[in-house]
């Protein structure tokens, strides 16, 4: 089966301006390339006829499928129809099938399309519409020279409807792709990029599969990528090794997010949790509660960001502030036994500490992050020195409270 060469072509000046992030190419690639679909390459120019036209002249010769995104619609600057029916001669003209489509999409919202809307009917003479499940501009499918040209809004939630519903299927009907590339992620946290290459077994992995590296703050995401015909095989044999070496620091896998990891190991462990969060703001509670069902383990969470807080809500003692600070070992600790002493629950996690870029000092610069944990006959604190700016401390603090959180209900499992 021939490789079938993918080429991506994102129009859009607020692409390239900063404006927004191009999304949609990351978001094909991710789509096709399960289906046997490798992209070849990738290019982003302005909403100007010219650069669109010579991009297509470009890149028709030497691919057998482009995807375009952007430049459909119904205000000024969506010039993508009318640029493609210049650039391969073919006229502009009404298709009826796409004036249906149009119509149909706005009869479900029980309103007439007025004439600008019905502009997006005008397409290339023998294009075939590609419906909207998600918004009223049809994209359109013709073919150039041997290669297959796919239009589609740049929404990106209509793109990947389109994506998934029409072009996908087009394209496995009459253009089927090479075996699929399978794709596992793994999130590690706790080492570096080169520890973690160092412990990678290269020469013993299946042949064929091949590792990527990516930085997700803080953590570090390994891939594992092979497009063979029993690739799921190679890939078990490739995790295991991998698990084997790395997996006391393995927080995540594939889609799996490290709070929805650890959020599962609570679920299992049968540990109700309550959190208190100062320099963090909220922001490990945010990140539980960002998955579905983090009810069955998070009992409460409170934001202790000032001193009076911690005293009224914590019962930390006032004279232990006095003594050592609300950032500091005592603190923390304190913060942490007073959240279980008045919630009753089985673990109980705070966090204290200075995020910058002001309020440091010579004996606690920023950075200073103290993070303790309470359960019954167990009480740990420890402190740490974080670099970056404040998200990045704030950040990295949320993660390795989540790190804690992990290994004590991984203690409670075995």
């Amino acid at each position: 089966m021939s490789l079938i060469r993918v080429a991506i072509l994102a129009t859009g000046d607020e692409l390239l301006n900063g404006s927004i992030s191009d999304t949609n190419t990351r978001d094909i690639a991710l789509i096709l390339g399960p289906a046997g679909y490798q992209l070849a390459t990738s290019i982003c120019v302005p909403d100007t006829p010219e650069r669109i036209a010579q991009a297509l002249r470009l890149l028709i010769p030497q691919h057998d499928v482009i995807i375009a995104t952007g430049g459909l619609g119904s205000t000024g600057d969506d010039l993508t129809a009318k640029t493609v029916a210049q650039a391969l001669g073919r006229p502009l003209e009404e298709n009826p099938k796409a004036v249906e489509m149009i119509r149909s999409r706005y009869a479900k919202l029980e309103r007439e399309p007025d004439p600008q809307v019905l502009r997006q009917a005008q397409l290339p003479q023998k294009a075939v519409p590609l419906p909207n499940p998600e918004g009223t501009a049809p994209g359109f499918w013709l073919r150039q020279q041997g290669c297959d040209l796919f239009f589609l809004p740049g929404v990106p939630t209509e793109m990947r409807a389109m994506l998934k519903k029409t072009v996908l299927p087009a394209l496995q009907r009459n253009k089927p792709g090479a075996a699929p590339m399978l794709q596992r992620n793994y999130g590690f946290f706790g080492l570096s990029e080169p520890q973690i290459e160092s412990r990678i077994p290269y020469a013993e992995l299946p042949t064929g599969i091949q590792v990527g590296f990516s930085l997700e703050y803080p953590l570090v995401k390994v891939s594992l990528r092979i497009a063979t015909e029993d690739a799921e095989t190679r890939l078990d044999t490739a995790e295991a090794q991998i698990v084997e070496q790395l997996g006391d620091y393995l927080v995540s896998r594939n889609d799996e997010s490290m709070a929805e990891h650890v959020g599962g190991l609570l679920r299992r462990a049968g540990l109700r949790l309550a959190l208190a969060e100062s320099c963090t703001g909220g922001l490990i509670s945010q990140m539980l509660t960002g998955v579905a069902g983090a009810s069955d383990f998070l009992e409460r969470g409170a934001v202790t960001y000032a001193d009076s807080a911690k005293i009224d809500w914590l019962q930390v003692p006032a004279e232990t502030i006095a003594a050592h600070g609300a950032v500091s070992k005592e603190c923390a600790l304190a913060m942490a036994t007073g959240l279980r002493r008045v919630t009753g629950v089985d673990l109980t996690l705070a966090v204290t500490g200075i995020a910058g870029p002001s309020g440091g000092t010579e004996e606690k610069p920023v950075g200073t992050v103290f993070l303790a944990l309470s359960a019954e006959g167990i009480h740990q604190v420890r402190g740490y020195q974080f670099n970056g700016n404040r998200q990045k401390i704030q950040r990295m603090s949320a993660c390795m409270a989540l790190e804690w959180l992990r290994r004590f209900a991984l203690e409670m499992l075995t």
